[in-house]
């Protein structure tokens, strides 16, 4: 196939050669994603909470069980409204501290209440059941049968309840 000595050096030099051009462009393919730029993310926690209000409606089942919601607003408007075996039924309005009522709204931002899904699976018909209403900046979300997901929804519930209650 080579005949003499001097093809053979020629494809020794061209073996020398791309040895070094393939080193060089390693060397460069390794260096230039330190060079690069990273696009700082933003952090979800320094992000404004968007969330305006959070409707708890409890819902009623065959029996006597309570029927009523509750709305808690970020200015710290809380709107209680009693529908039905309930024994302060109408509607009723009072404010509460503006922190106390952006904790619980930070707090449903916190768990990623934008993630639940749109209902969950009850198999029992007749207990009662938890709506919630998520209003945004520019849309809203809703989700039933919230004792049945994820367990902050619940303790949220029981804490929005409790600032709920008309007194």
């Amino acid at each position: 196939m080579f005949k003499g000595p001097k093809n053979c050096t020629f494809v020794l030099f061209n073996i020398k050669k791309m040895k070094k051009y393939f080193l060089a462009l390693l060397v460069v393919l390794l260096v230039i994603p330190v060079f690069a730029k990273h696009k700082k993310h933003k952090n979800k926690k320094s992000s404004v909470n968007s969330i305006q209000s959070v409707l708890l409606h409890h819902t009623g089942c065959f029996g006597r069980c309570p029927d009523y919601s509750i709305e808690i607003k970020n200015n710290g408007t809380v709107v209680y409204t009693g529908i039905r075996f309930i024994t302060d039924s109408g509607v009723y309005e009072k404010n509460i501290d503006k922190k106390m009522a952006m904790d619980i709204l930070d707090r449903l931002a916190a768990n990623h209440v934008d993630t639940c899904a749109r209902s969950y699976e009850s198999r029992i018909p007749d207990l009662p059941g938890l709506f919630y209403k998520i209003n945004y900046k520019d849309s809203t979300k809703s989700f039933y049968d919230a004792d049945y997901g994820p367990a902050f929804l619940r303790i949220v519930a029981k804490t929005i309840d409790s600032i709920g209650n008309k007194t």
